[in-house]
């Protein structure tokens, strides 16, 4: 017993704990006061809601930033039991999404602590735990918040093949790359040229050709609900992957703007590349970045060959392919967003760990380089903490939940109508709250036919004002005002209503 404990309290596992203590904490601190609750949100707990108490089950997912094309429904009943259980409290949801990410950080202190060992291990864990960016991420109730967790456990499957050459490893892995395809398709779909190029590095190792077999079986598994809804609905979604592919051209070597050059385009590449993990790793100071880059560059050419272990190679291999698969895509008007990387940021924190340990190991300006890395990393994020724990960005769940218990103890035990402005005017967001809280805490939502009380709520629009002042004359048209309410950027106006059309 006291040799087992021992093993534990060794400074390498007391340091692991105190990381993934303050990961959680930063991770879920006033999480109910500044958790984003918006138009995808709202979307995605009316369709959980409906699972839970209409029994109302789908096949397939959120829709993509592609036309046509939905995800997976994995996604939805992965959240599912968390809602039940929080009694549709989205707040108990993204505080489990939280700890997932407190799992993701234990995966990448534990895959590399097997490629590296324990000194990159703790490093990596702590870069990804208290990075204002991957913090802010693991905050955000949307369906790429789960994927750095499922790749990391497709990578530690392929990784497991690579050291023991079984191949249930390359199975499972299929089945998880199937999974995390659900979670974000434009991240995802780079997994697959991936995997591709993994086998055939590979190729000497997979015993038989049933294994390949499976593992196409086990990866089209996970796609069965989209492909009996794309039989039900006359081959909907194929269509519109076929047009997303062949006639929009979203792949290929022509620039994603016309006239703008392979060179040019792959220039603009580059910057977005730098800004996703060096400018994100060191936000707001771009001399940190810049810095960071230069010794990324010189440690990684420097220390390459303890980099590139066979372990080290894999992560590479994770790494490039997707970056390379992007430099090709033009679809959705070539935009690239800063979560498609999701899935390959795990791979770079953990290379860019090793590099600099390695250089630290080497001489003493690596040690001065690297404690100058860790303060640069330190300061800038910790100042981007301090501000977001202050306000949160865009409206808060908190200033939304303060309006909606405004509109209830002012309406009291009277019924009332509530008519809702939010940018894109779609409010799925205010409708689920008033299903979920006004039912929750007062006991009763908004009537639907038209009643004396109308309550206006509305959030600004400054890319369309034009649209908002239209809303709010025509709310003058249907009730005059007689008091009205202001929490931060929501409006709220009590009307008497003079017209009942």
């Amino acid at each position: 017993m006291k040799k087992r404990l021992g093993k534990w309290l060794k400074p390498e596992f007391i340091f692991l704990f105190f990381i993934l203590i303050f990961s959680a904490f930063l991770r879920l601190y006033r999480l109910d006061q500044l958790l984003g609750f918006w138009y995808d949100q709202g979307r995605d707990a009316l369709v959980i809601w409906d699972l839970l108490h209409r029994g109302k089950f789908f096949l397939i997912g959120p829709v993509t930033g592609i036309e046509g094309i939905f995800l997976g429904p994995f996604f939805y009943y992965f959240l599912a039991p968390f809602y039940l259980l929080g009694k549709g409290s989205p707040v108990f949801v993204t505080a489990c999404l939280g700890w997932l990410s407190v799992g993701t950080i234990f995966l990448i202190y534990f895959l590399t602590r097997k490629i590296y060992g324990p000194k990159t291990a703790l490093l990596a864990a702590f870069i990804y735990g208290f990075s204002y960016n991957f913090v802010q991420f693991s905050r955000w109730l949307a369906n790429p918040n789960p994927l750095p967790f499922f790749t990391l456990l497709a990578i530690l499957c392929l990784y497991k093949f690579i050291e023991s050459h079984n191949s249930k490893f390359i199975i499972l892995g299929s089945f998880l790359i199937g999974l995390c395809l659900q979670l974000e398709a434009a991240a995802a779909t780079f997994f697959l040229p991936t995997m591709v190029v993994f086998l055939f590095w590979q190729r000497k190792k997979v015993k038989s050709f049933w294994v390949l077999i499976l593992s196409l079986l086990a990866f089209f598994l996970t796609l069965l609900p989209q492909i009996y809804f794309n039989f039900r609905h006359d081959g909907i979604l194929l269509t519109a992957f076929e047009k997303f592919l062949v006639k929009d051209k979203s792949f290929g070597s022509e620039p994603f703007i016309s006239g703008l050059g392979w060179l040019n385009m792959l220039k603009l590449r580059l910057l977005l590349y730098y800004d996703v993990f060096f400018g994100r790793l060191f936000p707001g100071v771009r001399s940190f970045g810049l810095t960071a880059l230069a010794l990324f560059s010189a440690t990684f050419f420097i220390t390459r060959k303890k980099i590139f272990s066979l372990g080290g190679k894999f992560l590479v291999l994770w790494l490039v392919v997707p970056l390379i698969g992007y430099c090709f895509y033009r679809g959705n008007n070539g935009y690239i967003w800063d979560y498609y990387f999701a899935g390959i940021f795990p791979a770079f924190i953990i290379l860019f760990s090793a590099s600099l340990v390695f250089f630290f190991e080497k001489r003493l300006m690596g040690r001065i380089l690297f404690g100058s890395v860790l303060m640069m990393f330190l300061a800038s994020n910790f100042n981007y903490l301090r501000g977001f724990y202050k306000a949160g960005i865009g409206i808060t769940l908190g200033s939304e939940l303060k309006g909606i218990d405004w509109i209830y103890n002012d309406a009291g035990s009277g019924d009332f109508n509530v008519d809702v402005y939010v940018p894109p005017q779609i409010f799925y967001s205010y409708t689920y709250l008033f299903r979920w809280y006004g039912k929750e805490k007062y006991k009763k939502e908004p009537q639907i036919k038209l009643v004396k009380n109308l309550y206006t709520l509305s959030e600004p629009d400054p890319e369309h004002p034009q649209f908002l002042d239209a809303w709010l004359k025509r709310q003058d048209g249907i009730g005059k005002i007689v008091k009205g309410y202001s929490w931060g950027d929501i409006t709220i106006q009590k009307r008497e209503r003079i017209k009942y059309e």
